[in-house]
């Protein structure tokens, strides 16, 4: 089999899989705050997924099928009554399977795309029946772009983020509120995001559905390298997303479907955007595998 064949039948397999599966998005970095429930203060798990693109921050990185891989590890040091406390550690890294023209350079299959890097703290408070009361997050993030050279994309090592999440559980249960901002801490490259919104969560055994609705800010320098305008700050993107996870016939493996949909919401980015033949909107879909052990 040549290439060019090779690669045409990934990609149609790859589109295949993610038809026969749903569809959903699943780990993309879409948006300021991630919509994913932490849990502690001991947890453990692997992912890996099919996305149908690849979106990072508003910005699609691989207009074409893309695989992700995703770890991550929780050590909790502290579970008592009324609260649970534990250092995280996340990795995610994103890999092209199918070619994007459109991109410069263009992208080619198994060609990684994105790497992010991840460190976090979790306090959980809990009420006297150890229901969870509220999240306070704090974090440092890096993210790169391996396919790319710093004279195409100036934030390939520019992106060091510190900041804080936090999310509040409502009266009615499954309901929470939060939100989060990330300053970039190198200095060539003042960014400052944010984000607030909901998720809710619904389960009924074996049944586990998760949606969220979340609305991204940045300053103007964010605007200018993620966006489509530097001379105002605002809001950027309205990300709309949903989860579903199912068990697996194995013990302690699990399946999931995503879909996300991500809109840009202030009409002078739309403008400059069209202007540049960029899409204001794109709708993510995937499927993926995790593994979780008890």
């Amino acid at each position: 089999m040549t290439m060019p064949a090779f690669r045409s039948s990934l990609s149609t397999l790859a589109s295949l899989t993610l038809a026969a599966g749903f569809a959903g998005t699943a780990g993309a970095a879409v948006s300021n705050v991630d919509p994913e429930q932490q849990r502690g203060p001991d947890d453990f798990v692997l992912k890996t997924d099919f996305l149908s693109k690849q979106v990072d921050r508003g910005v699609v990185r691989n207009d074409d099928t893309v695989g992700h891989l995703s770890a991550t590890g929780r050590w909790g040091f502290i579970d008592s009554p009324g609260t649970k406390q534990g250092l995280g550690a996340h990795f995610d890294a994103f890999f092209a399977l199918g070619e994007d023209q459109s991109q410069n350079p263009k992208t080619s299959p198994f060609e990684c795309t994105e790497l992010n890097f991840k460190v976090d703290y979790l306090y959980e408070a809990l009420d006297a029946s150890d229901t969870p009361l509220f999240q306070i997050i704090p974090h440092y993030e890096f993210v790169t772009y391996p396919n790319v050279n710093e004279k195409q994309n100036y934030l390939k090592y520019r992106q060091n983020w510190a900041g804080i999440d936090a999310w509040y559980m409502l009266p009615w249960e499954g309901i929470e509120i939060g939100g989060g901002t990330d300053w970039n801490l190198n200095s060539d490259a003042h960014l400052f995001a944010a984000a607030v919104g909901a998720r809710e969560f619904y389960q009924d055994a074996p049944f586990d559905l998760a949606t969220w609705q979340l609305i991204n800010f940045g300053n103007r320098a964010y605007k200018k390298y993620f966006g489509a305008t530097n001379d105002k700050s605002g809001f950027t993107t309205l990300d709309i997303g949903g989860k579903v996870t199912l068990p697996l016939p194995w013990n302690e493996f699990w399946t999931y479907f995503q879909a996300q949909a991500i809109y840009w919401v202030d009409g002078q980015d739309r403008k400059v955007l069209h202007a540049a033949g960029v899409d204001v909107g794109d709708f993510i879909i995937g499927i993926g595998v995790e593994w979780r052990p008890e």
